[in-house]
């Protein structure tokens, strides 16, 4: 959680920096490529990386990394063929034609984005969170500073997106110096034999986590992209702005909380379900205990906390986090606790279906909004209030399952 902190904290002090030097619009591209790189992202490696630590069997360990890498390269040369022949009608396809001068960043950012989250999967197999929180810190400074130094150089909203890229894939040499030796060691024991039981046996995260998967980011990209589309590349990048500052705690909660959460309860195994019931409970009573205090912080100044760190220009951007407030907090205490629940208990039926109803939610609200022509922040309110409902609903879904197993 400290280098998760520190990373974030980097990102915040230089978001007023950032700020100053990008226009809304800028941001608004930035949001429109990163929902679309959001929604090309669970097919990296099909959900494979789940399994990485999984199964206590080295020998299945290094397949699972060898599966997921193989994935890996197949579905890159996939898509960076089909975006070099047909990017234009990809990117209309999602009203996106805005990012069409920007599309080759599109499969850059699958291939590192695919390598980061294996090798941070097989650092989580070994509980080895210091390395992770290592990289973190590292990729969000390596962010944060090509976003300033390019910014300076008036590069628009290229440096945002080279920025944005380097973020989340940044320290993978720092996963391949820490792990090299046991990888070379481990790789005597891969065959095609072995990648092939992998694939099969964890047949399920393919079949119903890249759904689900899908079906999560287009719920977060869905009303980026109606935003864009309907209300300008301006207001998108205030909305922008709003919902990545927010989701600052979220994000600390859900890469580092939700990591050890689910490497403990991986280690427990679901026959110790009263354990995991227990430690489920206590995480999350913390987590909304925790939440509470930076989401009333900005239902109470959230104008004048953005107009003062991010500039005159962003005070749009703190009226609309007030609204988006509602749902975060429930999300803050969901998400990091839900990958862990599914996965270890096998219910990767029951994602699927939870992530049917957010999309069907979140278009819903759309679509109200649409018809009845709401302005931005009714649209917002919709919105967040559509949500609250559906988090509330999963969270209630997690203690049935406990309940259930115990």
């Amino acid at each position: 959680m400290t280098g998760e902190g520190i990373g974030k904290a980097i990102g915040f002090v230089a978001a007023p920096f950032v700020t100053r030097l990008y226009t809304p619009s800028d941001f608004g591209i930035l949001a429109v490529f990163a929902s679309l790189c959001a929604l090309f992202y669970p097919f990296c490696t099909l959900r494979y990386t789940l399994a990485i630590p999984l199964h206590s069997n080295e020998k299945v360990g290094i397949n699972s990394l060898a599966a997921c890498l193989l994935v890996l390269v197949v579905n890159s040369v996939i898509i960076g063929i089909a975006f070099v022949f047909f990017h234009s009608q990809i990117l209309s396809l999602f009203s996106s034609e805005n990012i069409d001068a920007f599309w080759y960043f599109i499969p850059l950012a699958f291939s590192l984005y695919g390598t980061a989250e294996v090798l941070s999967y097989y650092s989580t197999r070994y509980r080895d969170f210091s390395t992770i929180a290592k990289v973190t810190a590292v990729q969000k400074a390596i962010g944060a500073s090509t976003k300033i130094v390019f910014g300076l150089f008036r590069f628009n909203a290229i440096g945002l997106l080279i920025g944005n890229i380097l973020a989340e894939s940044g320290g993978v040499s720092l996963y391949i110096r820490a792990y090299w030796k046991k990888l070379k060691e481990n790789a005597r024991d891969v065959t095609w034999g072995k990648i092939g039981f992998v694939l099969k046996r964890y047949m399920d995260f393919p079949l119903y986590r890249v759904p689900s998967q899908i079906l999560l980011k287009a719920a977060e990209s869905l009303p980026v992209l109606y935003f864009a589309w309907h209300f300008g590349t301006g207001t998108t990048g205030h909305i922008s702005l709003a919902i990545s500052m927010l989701s600052v705690p979220v994000a600390i909660a859900c890469a580092s909380v939700g990591k050890a959460f689910y490497g403990e309860i991986a280690s427990l195994g679901r026959k110790n379900s009263r354990e995991i019931s227990a430690l489920t409970v206590r995480i999350m009573a913390r987590l909304f205990a925790v939440g509470m205090v930076p989401f009333t912080l900005i239902v109470c100044f959230g104008p004048w906390i953005f107009r003062t760190f991010f500039g005159a220009e962003w005070t749009q951007s703190g009226i609309f986090a007030r609204y988006l407030c509602l749902y975060l907090i429930f999300r803050f205490v969901y998400s990091p606790i839900s990958d862990g629940i599914f996965n270890v208990f096998e219910r990767q039926k029951l994602v699927f279906r939870l992530e049917v109803s957010r999309i069907a939610i979140v278009a819903s609200s759309l679509l109200v909004s649409y018809f009845y022509n709401f302005s931005v922040t009714g649209t917002i309110v919709v919105y967040s209030l559509a949500l609250t409902v559906q988090y509330i609903f999963s969270i209630i879904f997690v203690f049935h399952i406990l309940r259930k197993t115990s």
